[in-house]
């Protein structure tokens, strides 16, 4: 019985919010509808009781439907924003993974295509924050903010030169 009682609120519910949804309701002020409130005063010092009447407009729900509401199609959207960035697809490791060799393979091949895209793309990083170093230099911003960008710069350079020499070793070896 419950279960039912459940059932017939959920959809009374549903009910009411597709009637809402369906229509515009505003709030005017009504002309005629005046509502008529009795408030007693109580004088502190002559502790006698005072009333009077107070007189104040109401605001009265009215349904209206807009025509261009009821007669619009409904249409899908031309463009579809996405959600959420696109994951970079990556190699999954597909032997054995009780192969520990093979694995720490796969992760070493891995940890060196990561090591040469930081190299392609340290190149035009350095670029960037040296025209940005320049620009700061015409600007007169402080020292402090100069020598941080240099430092910056300085160490991506410093971690880009030892990655170009560990695999010019790694390719001397093979």
């Amino acid at each position: 019985m419950k279960w039912l009682a459940l059932a017939l609120c959920v959809l009374f519910s549903a009910a009411v919010i597709m009637h809402v949804q369906s229509k515009h309701i505003a709030l005017v002020p009504a002309e005629k509808a005046l509502v008529s409130v009795e408030v007693e005063k109580k004088d502190v010092r002559n502790q006698q009781a005072m009333t009077s009447m107070h007189v104040k407009p109401t605001l009265i729900a009215s349904e209206t439907i807009d025509e261009a509401d009821t007669n619009a199609a409904i249409t899908t959207p031309d463009y579809f924003p996405p959600i959420a960035k696109q994951p970079q697809q990556t190699k999954r490791f597909t032997g054995d993974l009780n192969d520990h060799k093979a694995y720490q393979a796969y992760h070493q091949t891995q940890q060196t295509e990561l090591e040469l895209r930081f190299i392609d793309a340290a190149e035009s990083k350095i670029a960037t924050l040296e025209s940005l170093l320049e620009r700061g230099k015409q600007a007169g911003l402080s020292e402090d903010k100069l020598n941080e960008a240099e430092d910056k710069i300085a160490a991506l350079k410093t971690m880009q030169a030892e990655l170009v020499a560990k695999h010019n070793e790694k390719s001397r070896l093979k």
